[in-house]
């Protein structure tokens, strides 16, 4: 059977990921307003989640959230053992009766949290505001006048605080202006649209990452120019020491140095790491930010693979560099200007022309869940089951590098 499944992380006010939305879609084509059985829908999202794909490998140990539909809860269908892992969340189109609200307090009686999804007041929503966890409010249909009227309506409820999830943010900073409102979780994907700011320079940390990126980009890159960059940075040099010394090397004997280092690790691995920990010394960047580029670094890597195209490394530098704008704050154009990149990264990362521009278009829609926007056709040519199992190897991985990069810490 086919899968697709995807994730959207959700934010407390510190960017920290506190749990993820898993959407459904039913094919490559389909997309969220496509539906055609919405019991179903959430159905497989169960079954797929929690049985044939196992939730720590989407969600990494954290809370998933799921739509749940007005059949499900009031015919009994939810699984009453996973209230450590699963939060439903209630559509906008429920229609909250006696019978639905005695549903929802065996739930919360088991230990079950729950989210108003969409929200829009009415009075049938107040029983159930004081128990649930979420209280989301689509801020990209609401606009900002529709969600301060919201907000008043909702002023004299006190059960509200802490409570409050804009969905749908878009930028940074709309971000900014919904915490000053008050909200106290986020989603949306914001995190990949930064707020730019005109005149402000990059730090001196961050220009010695753009010259070792610049300097690994390149296939024949100069290996002591790299040792000569990477010792600019002690934060860098360590962490570099400690991962290749980590058990996931396997090595006999203790690496002592970045010469050595450099050698063990070979070119392909070298330009692997080093990209990963230089992105993740950039500081006052959420570490989902890192995670988000690391995966879809892995994922364009293996679409390549399977696709048989050459040089599959450059797929996962593309993937991987994709975020510099969010994680320096500058634009992409003005980034490329100052990394000398071959033709191939420079119209991937700029414009997504080309091989290598295309499969990182498609990396990005199928992270997004929007499958219906994936255009490379070769991708097509894969089995659903190989894209599933591509995404899904790609985030435990990702998981399994955040882990190694705690290990180094600052």
């Amino acid at each position: 059977m086919d899968i697709f499944l995807a994730r959207q992380p959700v934010f407390d006010r510190d960017l920290k990921v506190i749990a993820y939305e898993l959407l459904y879609r039913s094919n490559l084509e389909n997309n969220a307003n496509n539906i055609d059985c919405p019991n179903k829908a959430t159905m497989d999202v169960l079954v797929n989640a929690f049985t044939e794909i196992g939730l720590e490998k989407i969600t990494c140990g954290l809370p998933a959230l799921v739509n749940v539909t007005e059949d499900i809860l009031l015919e009994g269908h939810l699984p009453k053992g996973l209230h450590t892992l699963l939060i439903p969340e209630l559509l906008e189109t429920i229609s909250v009766t006696p019978e639905l609200i005695k549903e929802i307090e065996l739930l919360t009686n088991l230990g079950y949290r729950y989210a108003l999804d969409d929200f829009i007041y009415s009075d049938q929503w107040v029983p159930l505001i004081p128990s649930c966890i979420f209280l989301k409010l689509d801020v990209k249909m609401l606009g900002v006048l529709g969600v301060r009227k919201q907000l008043e309506k909702l002023k004299f409820i006190t059960e509200v605080r802490g409570k409050l999830l804009a969905e749908k943010v878009e930028s940074y900073k709309e971000f900014e202006l919904y915490r000053a409102l008050g909200f106290d979780f986020f989603q949306g994907y914001f995190l990949c649209r930064p707020q730019v700011l005109s005149g402000e320079g990059v730090s001196a940390s961050g220009e010695i990452i753009l010259s070792l990126l610049s300097e690994l980009s390149n296939d024949d890159f100069d290996i002591d120019r790299v040792q000569r960059i990477i010792y600019q940075d002690p934060r860098l040099s360590y962490k570099l020491l400690r991962v290749v010394n980590s058990a996931s090397f396997g090595l006999s004997r203790t690496i002592k140095s970045i010469a050595d280092t450099i050698v063990i690790l070979g070119a392909n691995e070298l330009r692997r790491w080093v990209g990963m920990l230089a992105l993740s010394s950039v500081d006052n960047k959420p570490n989902e930010l890192l995670v988000t580029a690391i995966v879809r670094a892995r994922m364009c890597e293996r679409v390549a693979e399977q696709l048989e195209r050459r040089n599959c490394s450059t797929y996962f530098t593309a993937g991987l560099l994709s975020l510099l704008d969010a994680l320096l704050n500058r634009p992409i154009t003005t980034i490329v200007e100052q990394m000398p990149l071959s033709a191939e990264l420079e119209m991937a990362l700029v414009s997504g022309g080309g091989d290598v521009g295309q499969v990182l278009r498609s990396v990005k829609a199928y992270e997004r869940g929007k499958f219906e926007e994936v255009e490379l056709v070769e991708l097509a040519e894969l089995d659903a089951c190989v894209l599933k199992d591509i995404y899904l190897e790609s985030i435990t991985w990702a998981d399994s590098i955040k882990q190694c990069l705690k290990d180094a810490p600052e």
